[in-house]
Parts: C-alpha cells; sequence; structure tokens
C-alpha cells in the first residue's frame, strides 16, 4: 500500500517542479522573417533576467554592407512603429558589415513577456526589412 501512494506523489513532484518554470519563460530564440522580399533575416535572442528586464541580441544576416540599420522592440506582434518607439524603445544602431550581417545587443527594464516583436529596419527611412513576432499566437 505504501508503494502505490509514494511513487503517484514522486510522479506529482516531479511533474511541479519541472513544470514550473519552463525554458521558454526565460530565453527565447526566433527566427527573423524578411518583409517585402528583403532577402533580410537572422535570429534574435532575448534572455529574461531573474531580477527583471531583457537581454536582446539581434543578428541580422541579408543586410546590403555598409548600410546603417536599426533594432526596435514593440508591444505589437507585427513590427508596427508605435508612437514611442523612435527613440524610446530602439535596441541600436548597426553597420552591415562585408559579408551582409549586423548584431545589436542591448539590456532593457522591460520583461520578455512585455516584448512582443523586434524589427530590423533602415536607419535614414525606418523601412521594415525584418520582423521576428516574440510569443507566435500570443
Amino acid at each position: 500500500m505504501r508503494r502505490m501512494l509514494t511513487l503517484p506523489l514522486l510522479i506529482a513532484l516531479a511533474a511541479l517542479f519541472l513544470g514550473a518554470t519552463p525554458a521558454s519563460t526565460h530565453h527565447v530564440k526566433i527566427p527573423l522573417v524578411p518583409v517585402d522580399g528583403s532577402g533580410v533575416g537572422g535570429f534574435v535572442n532575448l534572455t529574461g533576467l531573474p531580477h527583471g528586464g531583457t537581454v536582446i541580441t539581434v543578428h541580422a544576416t541579408g543586410l546590403t554592407p555598409g548600410t546603417e540599420y536599426l533594432s526596435i522592440y514593440y508591444e505589437n506582434h507585427t513590427c508596427e512603429l508605435e508612437s514611442d518607439s523612435v527613440p524610446n524603445d530602439v535596441l541600436g544602431h548597426y553597420v552591415a558589415s562585408d559579408d551582409g550581417t549586423g548584431n545589436v545587443n542591448a539590456k532593457i527594464d522591460d520583461d520578455l513577456d512585455e516584448i512582443n516583436s523586434i524589427s530590423v529596419r533602415v536607419a535614414g527611412d525606418l523601412m521594415l526589412r525584418a520582423c521576428a513576432d516574440i510569443h507566435p499566437g500570443g
């Protein structure tokens, strides 16, 4: 009888501990999707920090060498510019290298669950070149 009670208890405890904090709540890696056939891709890494805030790394590919880009984070899922997006939510500016790649890394005060998309835009005219939906279907 004791054996019958121990096994369900162990299973319940394992489920509680394994399911309490899924890995996706602390780290997300999402692909950048080209917009309007731009050919810009890459990925975005987001890491939620234990005491609040998020570290975001954007690695963009398919960029035009020597062109300045910027990445912005948004509350919406479609990388639509919001009234306070520029300059408040800009992660950083970067110039595409000779191989067409660019990177930006930033720590922001917003938590991971508050960030819904991240863009790659041409710095001069803010033309959207790629978008990553951080919480698809959310």
